[in-house]
């Protein structure tokens, strides 16, 4: 009798261990996932190259919204704050009598900025200079695509550069539409 209480109590306490393992997996599970909902972790991949944000945002969502994107992700150096504001680009139509895309760097940015802009096949339509704070450059779309031609899928993609030293900081890239008509 006492052997079977003795078996009896080993089953029960072998339950209640796992039991308390799963409930313990189950709470670790539920904070990994708020983390990353909330933005506290990025999960492993989330970027396509080390300091890069966006990694190709090909929908025109979340980093390609009008105004301006803050990125916190910037490596930390005396020369570089801790964040780096980059413009944000719309689809738009020439026939609204804008044919031309103001490249431009926020004053407020620690960094110089490196404009490329691709058609939907890759080709480089355009690679602007070295875009310092407070400073910009227009591209003009016609210089690429003629007016009538229709719907043109364009990506711009800004990479950033320190000022002092030349370093490769954070970049994004978002692709949008440009109607010519």
């Amino acid at each position: 009798m006492a052997d079977q209480f003795d078996e009896k109590e080993k089953t029960v306490n072998l339950l209640l261990a796992s039991g308390l393992i799963l409930l313990i997996c189950g709470i670790v599970a539920a904070m990994g996932y708020f983390c990353f909902a909330l933005g506290i972790v990025t999960p492993p991949g989330a970027s396509d190259a080390p300091g890069r944000v966006g990694g190709g945002n090909a929908t025109g969502t979340g980093i390609a919204t009008p105004g301006k994107v803050i990125a916190e992700d910037v490596q930390e150096t005396e020369a570089v704050s801790d964040e780096i504001i980059f413009p944000g680009f719309v689809d738009f139509s020439i026939t609204n009598g804008q044919d031309y895309l103001d490249l431009k760097n926020d004053q407020a940015n620690p960094v110089y900025f490196r404009f490329t802009i691709n058609d939907a096949e890759g080709k480089t339509l355009y690679t602007s200079g070295d875009i310092h704070p407070g400073e910009g450059e227009r591209w003009q779309v016609t210089s690429a695509f003629d007016p009538g031609t229709g719907k043109h899928d364009i990506t711009v993609i800004i990479d950033s550069f320190g000022e002092s030293d030349g370093t490769q900081y954070n970049g994004v890239s978002t692709t949008f539409t440009v109607n010519m008509g």
